[in-house]
């Protein structure tokens, strides 16, 4: 049997942690506010007690994730403390080296390798086995339950997820850790990325597959259908490019 990564390699920048599903909710929070936002603010939004959202807030800053700024006031009192997010475009000098070491690596395979598509929805399957808790002999994971691990493990990765089921079961990524990347090289990192999707959902024993992914739709949202799972296993998934002149719902 694969080993397990174990919890303790995380360091709460990837929201990792059992913080992890709260954390993407800060982060979209500060990323989406038109000015920054105090701890109060947090606090009030994601309904939260004023120490935990304290306590989020300066992990974030520790990751780079968000940066903290004293407020500008003219009349008298304690000045208060706000913050604003970082992602997408991740100023912290540890966040822009891994950015710039993806943006190489995916320059260079899609350079090398233009019909690598197969490939790393392939290799993106095996990651998300890999990273997918499976279920024991004879346990079987209703479809419910599999769409919460699923959303909680991208949600994780920092995708910040919705699962939507009408008008036909979609998954929404408001956000993606590697935009520029994605936006060079889609068949690059976005078949690796719904190629880890279905290979949790493989693991899961889900009936269901992305079966169509339309990548940065928007700047910050990328729109995954999902169907029952093919006949014969998916060598990579339809993209759906933004300027697609056939774009449209399934």
């Amino acid at each position: 049997m694969a080993s397990r990564i174990s919890p303790s390699v995380y360091d709460g920048t990837t929201g990792g942690t059992e913080h992890g599903g709260r954390r993407t909710h800060v982060i979209q929070l500060l990323r989406d506010a038109k000015e920054p936002l105090s701890v109060e603010d947090v606090s009030n939004e994601v309904g939260i007690h004023i120490n935990t959202a304290r306590f989020h807030l300066e992990s974030l800053v520790d990751a780079g994730l968000a940066t903290r700024e004293a407020e500008v006031r003219s009349r008298p009192g304690r000045r208060r403390i706000l913050y604003t997010g970082t992602l997408p475009n991740q100023t912290h000098e540890r966040a822009q080296g891994y950015r710039l070491l993806a943006t190489i690596l995916t320059a260079a395979i899609a350079a090398h390798y233009p019909d690598t598509g197969d490939d790393m929805y392939e290799i993106g399957q095996e990651w998300g086995r890999y990273l997918t808790s499976r279920p024991a002999p004879f346990e079987v994971f209703d479809e419910a339950e599999i769409d919460k691990r699923v959303v909680d493990k991208l949600d994780a990765l920092w995708f910040a997820p919705e699962l939507q089921q009408v008008p036909v079961p979609q998954l929404l990524l408001h956000n993606c850790p590697f935009m520029e990347s994605a936006h060079q090289a889609p068949d690059v990192v976005c078949q690796l990325h719904v190629g880890m999707i279905n290979g949790s959902l493989g693991e899961l024993r889900s009936s269901q597959r992305v079966v169509k992914l339309a990548p940065q739709i928007e700047p910050h949202l990328c729109r995954a259908w999902l169907g029952p799972t093919p006949d014969q296993s998916l060598t990579s998934v339809p993209l759906q490019l933004p300027d697609d002149p056939y774009a449209t719902d399934m």
